[in-house]
């Protein structure tokens, strides 16, 4: 048992509940190194790089599948920022796939110079 307040812990027998929330702060948010931006705020039409992925090893999986790597070149086919609920649209080696603005907001990239 745990004793500093913080994470899922069993409660003792007797209490009411079970298992019980105590607390947990929230992770730090990664910070995006200088001259990097997100996918989600990618202009249409630019080509960028991919510099990296900041989510868990599920979306990292998928991504992969999808052909979305570090080093990887993306070209940024529609992105409606006054739309915030729909996906943005990437061409990945002649291939369109779309990807929703959750996943988008966790891939670093680097405009392409």
């Amino acid at each position: 048992m745990r004793l500093d307040g913080f994470g899922w812990r069993r409660r003792k027998p007797g209490w009411r509940g079970g298992w019980g929330w105590r607390g947990k702060p929230a992770p730090p948010q990664q910070a995006v190194p200088p001259g990097a931006m997100t996918l989600a705020v990618a202009p249409p039409g630019s080509r960028v790089v991919v510099k990296g992925i900041a989510a868990g090893w599920q979306a990292s999986w998928r991504l992969a599948g999808l052909g979305i790597a570090p080093g990887v070149v993306l070209e940024v086919v529609s992105n409606d920022l006054a739309y915030p609920w729909t996906p943005i649209v990437v061409r990945v080696g002649g291939v369109e796939v779309a990807i929703g603005r959750g996943i988008a907001s966790r891939i670093l990239v680097e405009p392409l110079k």
